[in-house]
């Protein structure tokens, strides 16, 4: 009598050690817990590019972050239905002192082209989005740093209305894109195809309500020492 109680209890064990043996091998393949996505690339050793933040905000709504650095991934997108970038001239060129300018000009080029064949009204050049821009590039490069925030703690919002962007208006956006890239990983189809295919940058090139912007390249790295590199800031507003 005794040993046919045994029985019942000894088959559940052997269920309950069965089933915590499925769950482990379930987790394994995907099926429990989600494992923990990758580290970034940083931006300093064999890295050949990253994107930094991209940032949004407004009166009603305190800076945000869109995305954070992840490595540059310039290949064309593989969703159904992708359309290649549009092509502008010096779109190739790898940034170097003699060229800056040159590849600013792509740059802007790509990304109102994509704005257009969208439906969406080109960016129109402002100086002093364009300073905000060019001294932020230029600051991490010769600091040797890389992110929105500066060494000083000062945020993208902080920086662009220090040029007297937002002066006098009472309702206006800004934002802010920013990447590197080192040999063919800084030419402006590379940088733009890398922000195309992040979500929040992409969001940043596409965002309607945004009316002016300024695109600045600082040539070199901001956190390796490498002379084919250039480094990307993209401020975006409207007021």
């Amino acid at each position: 009598m005794r040993a046919t109680r045994r029985w019942p209890i000894l088959i559940l064990l052997l269920m309950l050690a069965a089933g915590c043996a499925s769950g482990s091998d379930g987790d394994e393949t995907g099926g429990g817990q989600a494992t923990t996505a990758p580290s970034p690339a940083p931006a300093g050793g064999d890295a050949e590019g990253s994107l930094g933040d991209a940032t949004f905000a407004a009166p009603d709504q305190e800076e945000e972050i869109l995305a954070g650095e992840v490595p540059i991934t310039p290949e064309s997108t593989s969703a159904a239905g992708a359309r290649p970038l549009p092509r502008c001239a010096d779109d190739t060129l790898t940034v170097t002192t003699e060229n800056r300018s040159r590849a600013e000009a792509s740059t802007v080029c790509i990304i109102n082209k994509i704005r257009r064949r969208r439906g969406t009204r080109a960016l129109k050049h402002n100086a002093q989005l364009y300073d905000a821009a060019r001294k932020h590039a230029n600051d991490m490069v010769q600091r040797k740093y890389f992110g929105h925030v500066s060494q000083g703690g000062t945020g993208s919002t902080a920086r662009i209305k220090s040029t007297g962007y937002m002066s006098g208006a009472d309702r206006w956006q800004v934002g802010e894109n920013l990447a590197w890239g080192a040999g063919a990983f800084s030419t402006p189809a590379a940088i733009v195809q890398s922000w195309m295919n992040s979500p929040g940058h992409r969001q940043n090139i596409l965002r309607r309500t945004y009316r002016e912007a300024g695109l600045a390249i600082a040539v070199g790295a901001p956190a390796k020492t490498r002379a084919d590199a250039g480094t990307y800031a993209h401020a975006f507003g409207r007021r």
